[in-house]
């Protein structure tokens, strides 16, 4: 008998402790690949590799004081072009999901500084253009699933409200990239 009224009193805990939360986030992303596009004519090699500044989204639910489950999207558009006789142009253009455990260590014993980390699996959609001049153009595209790991720290400004800077890599088959972002949380 005792045990049945046990289990509402556990199944309705865990709510009363976790809370959702949304966030921000803004920084630069460095690709990390081997995409080129050659011309012969001319000689030329052009590579999709300018640095990106993007605006992340994201969603999580607060587990307790050290667990979290959160899930994102970011985009991303890395260029690249070399005039010559000829206007030669890549764009690689990437539009990003993750889903992600997070770990939080406190720093301080009233929780405003804590530790992040982050560790989870991406789905990303790749979109590779090429162009010469205004006659020549070709595109590619792929979606690709990888991997990506997080650190970062964040404050507590207050109950509600927190800014963070992380650092950022993914990987998959098509490329990879590394970001460097700020970020803004806030927790209902």
């Amino acid at each position: 008998m005792k045990k049945i009224y046990l289990f509402p009193l556990l199944a309705f805990s865990l709510p009363a402790l976790s809370s959702p939360y949304l966030g921000l986030e803004m920084g630069q992303t460095t690709p990390h690949h081997n995409i080129k596009v050659f011309d012969t004519a001319d000689k030329l090699t052009v590579s999709p590799n300018s640095d990106d500044i993007f605006l992340g989204l994201y969603a999580g639910y607060v587990l307790n004081k050290t667990w979290a489950l959160e899930s994102g999207y970011q985009q991303n558009q890395f260029t690249g072009s070399i005039r010559r006789a000829h206007q030669v142009e890549t764009t690689l253009e990437s539009k990003q999901f993750y889903l992600a455990p997070v770990y939080s260590l406190s720093l301080t014993n009233d929780r405003n500084w804590s530790l992040k980390f982050k560790a989870g699996a991406t789905y990303t959609q790749y979109r590779f253009e090429g162009k010469k001049s205004e006659v020549f153009s070709g595109s590619k595209t792929s979606s690709d699933l990888g991997l990506m790991g997080s650190a970062g720290i964040e404050y507590q400004l207050t109950e509600k409200l927190g800014f963070g800077l992380n650092y950022k890599y993914q990987s998959d088959s098509y490329s990879s990239a590394s970001s460097l972002a700020l970020s803004a949380n806030y927790y209902f």
